[in-house]
């Protein structure tokens, strides 16, 4: 059985070498015949290239090729069909023979070249990106922006406005039991001229921007006071706080002794007028 497959393949190698030879063969026969066609009719002659050139033409030459007419009539015309029929003929022989050696034949280089351009092209484009443009703001924006800047909140200054409009002023919290107590203290047992302005702080855009001010500028405490401590109301006479040590000690404390108007009197000034009011008895 060895002996047999070595013969087999012996056989069939042989066969396929002498197919590659006739081929090859056939191959060289058609090229032969194109060489010498093409040798009938190749013209070498001078290239003539102006008047302005004369030394350089008897010194350059330039070869021209004239492609032949293979096939011609009786007449000496070349007949068109029989060219196309030809060059059908030889380009299926060579199909044929491409086919029956079974050679791949690779893409021409240019075209690879040309893909990994391409490639590498798209790769080093960036993405084009959509054009924004950016509308301008208009005056009347540009000036409320600003106008919005400079009404910036400050403290000190809506403190000293609120202050202005009145010589007694006193800011409560509403929710507050000691602010709700000497609101109803003074406004039933005090006489006030000019008339007591009420300022609610939880009421007040910026109630609490404006607390912490009264707290740390306007309060005649003990500087080591927490502030956390302090809390509502906040009376102030002519712009002096009255309430600096509690609502118990300054406030409740002085009122049940009867002296709490004797106190307010003494920060009222000239331009206050501040009296106990006669409060009728139930009986």
């Amino acid at each position: 059985m060895i002996t047999d497959s070595s013969i087999l393949k012996k056989h069939t190698s042989s066969k396929k070498s002498t197919r590659i030879i006739s081929l090859t063969l056939v191959l060289l026969g058609i090229v032969s015949f194109l060489v010498l066609a093409w040798d009938d009719s190749l013209e070498f002659y001078n290239n003539a290239t102006g008047p302005n050139n004369s030394n350089r033409q008897e010194s350059a030459k330039r070869l021209i090729y004239k492609l032949p007419n293979l096939l011609k009539t009786a007449d000496g015309r070349p007949d068109r069909k029989e060219n196309e029929l030809n060059i059908l003929k030889v380009k299926e022989e060579i199909s044929h023979i491409q086919s029956e050696i079974e050679v791949d034949i690779p893409a021409p280089a240019f075209e690879s070249t040309a893909t990994f351009l391409s490639t590498s092209f798209q790769k080093d484009v960036p993405t084009p990106r959509t054009a924004t443009s950016t509308v301008p703001s208009s005056p009347s924006s540009m000036v409320s922006k600003k106008n919005n800047n400079q009404r910036k909140f400050d403290p000190k200054v809506n403190f000293l406005d609120i202050i202005n409009t009145s010589p007694a002023v006193l800011f409560i919290k509403s929710s507050q039991k000691d602010s709700a107590f000497l609101k109803h203290l003074l406004q039933r047992e005090f006489e006030i001229s000019p008339e007591l302005a009420i300022v609610d702080l939880e009421k007040h855009s910026y109630g609490y921007e404006l607390e912490k001010y009264i707290k740390q500028n306007k309060l005649d405490i003990d500087p080591s006071t927490a502030l956390e401590a302090i809390h509502s109301p906040y009376l102030f006479l002519n712009g002096v706080s009255v309430i600096n040590n509690g609502m118990a000690r300054d406030i409740v404390e002085p009122d049940s002794k009867g002296l709490l108007l004797p106190v307010l009197k003494s920060k009222a000034g000239g331009n206050l007028l501040i009296e106990k009011r006669d409060i009728p008895s139930n009986s």
